[in-house]
């Protein structure tokens, strides 16, 4: 039997012509060793796709709190504070990749969904298809031969299409009271984060209940105010240590801490390395961050 499927015009119009996503980078997270936290940080030239090809993990993005498994897909717009804690195991594998000039009608640049959307979603059935397209894009990328580049940005167009299509396929719920609560006390802290911060402060500038706004938020987000405000201080640390050649005591006063090894303790528990180690770690293995 000889079968002839036509290729119907396209119903929904896909990223602006005159620009083409580019594939900027690819990671693979492999094991116990690489499930290392990438504490609240953001990215203003980039979006991010990342994929959970086996493990689980805790994200946290725009202040929302995600638990992830096998088959997830989780979305980083531009300009959008996320939290990284994958599950040390030995089965972990977590791919991800980052793109410039990604352009959505009526989105910002490198800015795939709305804020009103998830920004995790399982592939379901395509998840068989997604790990082949990262499987390739890795594959070609790390071989560097004729083409490879501009192979790895058809299969990145592909990826985006699938994936922008799972989200336009789920249609935002309608925000509640208590997640538009959410993003004001996230939206406060992220503005002052390097002060001196007590419960009593948020609640006087938001006028709200202390009592209710530490509920909401944890229920938003996973994290009390206090425990959002010390990982969105150590975040900012962990990108200033990879981007610039501060020492640690300019790093911590950077992001609001007078007492270098008050710093230095909490950024330990919170990455497991010292700073000075953890700068060290991940130059050593060129990984995008």
């Amino acid at each position: 039997m000889l079968t002839l499927c036509l290729n119907g015009k396209p119903a929904v119009r896909g990223f602006d012509n005159s620009l083409r996503p580019r594939l900027l980078f690819i990671c693979r997270a492999e094991g116990v060793e690489a499930a290392i936290p990438r504490v609240m940080h953001k990215h203003d030239d980039r979006f991010e796709l990342m994929f959970i090809r086996s493990g689980q993990g805790i994200y946290n993005i725009d202040g929302r709190s995600y638990q992830v498994k096998q088959g997830d897909l989780m979305l980083f717009n531009a300009n959008v504070l996320h939290d990284e804690v994958p599950t040390a195991s030995d089965d972990l594998l977590i791919y991800s990749c980052g793109v410039e000039n990604l352009k959505v009608d009526g989105l910002p640049m490198n800015v795939l969904t709305t804020r009103a959307q998830t920004a995790m979603m399982s592939s379901g059935e395509h998840a068989d298809e997604i790990s082949q397209l990262f499987d390739q894009m890795w594959s070609h990328v790390s071989s560097k031969r004729v083409y490879s580049a501009e192979i790895c940005n058809h299969l990145l167009n592909a990826l985006l299409l699938i994936t922008h299509g799972l989200w336009l396929e789920n249609k935002p719920a309608s925000a509640t009271q208590d997640v538009i609560l959410g993003q004001r006390i996230k939206d406060y802290i992220d503005d002052h984060y390097k002060d001196e911060m007590a419960l009593s402060s948020i609640t006087a500038a938001l006028n709200m209940n202390q009592f209710y706004l530490a509920h909401v938020f944890k229920a938003y987000s996973g994290y009390s105010p206090k425990q959002y405000q010390t990982r969105r201080r150590i975040g900012e640390a962990q990108n200033i240590l990879l981007s610039t050649d501060l020492g640690v005591t300019e790093v911590a006063n950077a992001v609001g801490y007078d007492n270098v090894n008050n710093f230095h303790r909490i950024f330990h528990n919170l990455v497991g390395f010292p700073p000075a180690r953890y700068k060290k770690f991940w130059l050593a293995r060129q990984i995008k961050s």
